[in-house]
C-alpha cells in the first residue's frame, strides 16, 4: 500500500492517542483535524488496524479520514489581529489536489480564542472535519451585511458536538475596532479581498469539506 494523508476524526473531537507501537505504550496526543501522512500497510492488534505516521509512532486508522477532491483548511497560527483574534492560515485546495490561494479566517471574539464545544460562547468551534451543507452554495444578501458582510456558506461538524448554525462568512467588524469585533463563533475573513477570493472559489471548485486544525 502507497503512503497517503489523511486527517484525524475522532467522534467526539477527542485528540487521538499516538502510541510507539501498535496497541503500544501511550507517546502523545493529536489533535482532531490534524493532518497525517500514513506509512505502510495497517497492522492489526486488539481490535484496531494500526497505521504508522512516523517512525515509532501508531494510531488507528479507523480515527483517520481521507478527504478528497477540493477543501479548505484552515490552521492555526500564533499571529493575531485586531488585538487579539487568532489567524488561521487557511488554504484553498482544488479538486486536483493542488493549492491555488491562500487567505486568514478569524473565529470567536477577543478573549475567548479557545476552541469549545460550548454553544453561544463566543469561541472558535472544535478542531476537526466539517462538511459544507450546499458545496458551490454562497447565501448573498442585503439582510447579511451588518454582521456577515453579505455573504453566508453554512458548515455542519462531522462529529458529536454542541455547536451549531456555524458557517464562513466575512466579518466587516475586524478592523473597525467597535465592541462586535470578532465572530460569534462562525469562521470570517478579515478583508474584502479575502472574502472576493474565498467566494469564488467556494462557488467555482464547490469544496465538499472544511478542516480545522490547531497545527
Amino acid at each position: 500500500m502507497m503512503d497517503y494523508i489523511a486527517y484525524v476524526h475522532t467522534q467526539d473531537a477527542d485528540a487521538l492517542t499516538v502510541r510507539n507501537a501498535p496497541l503500544g505504550d501511550k507517546i502523545e496526543f493529536i489533535s482532531n483535524g490534524s493532518k497525517v501522512k500514513v506509512q505502510g500497510k495497517p497492522v492489526l492488534k486488539g481490535k484496531w488496524n494500526w497505521v504508522e505516521i512516523s517512525e515509532n509512532r501508531w494510531v488507528a486508522s479507523e480515527f483517520l479520514k481521507v478527504v478528497k477532491g477540493a477543501k479548505v483548511v484552515a490552521t492555526r497560527t500564533n499571529e493575531t489581529v485586531a488585538g487579539g483574534l487568532r489567524v488561521y492560515k487557511t488554504i484553498l485546495v482544488d479538486r486536483n489536489g493542488k493549492t491555488v490561494n491562500t487567505v486568514r479566517l478569524i473565529s470567536g471574539r477577543i478573549g475567548k480564542q479557545t476552541p469549545s464545544h460550548v454553544e453561544d460562547s463566543l469561541t472558535p468551534p472544535p478542531f476537526g472535519i466539517y462538511t459544507f451543507d450546499a458545496p458551490g452554495w454562497v447565501y448573498k444578501g442585503s439582510d447579511l451585511k451588518a454582521q456577515f458582510g453579505g455573504v453566508w456558506s453554512p458548515i455542519t461538524p462531522t462529529f458529536n458536538t454542541n455547536r451549531s448554525e456555524i458557517g464562513i462568512h466575512y466579518d466587516p467588524s475586524v478592523f473597525s475596532g467597535n465592541y462586535n469585533v470578532g465572530t460569534v463563533g462562525c469562521f470570517a475573513t478579515p478583508t474584502v479581498k479575502e472574502k472576493d477570493i474565498m467566494t469564488n472559489f467556494i462557488q467555482t471548485q464547490k469544496p465538499k469539506h472544511f478542516i480545522f486544525n490547531e497545527g
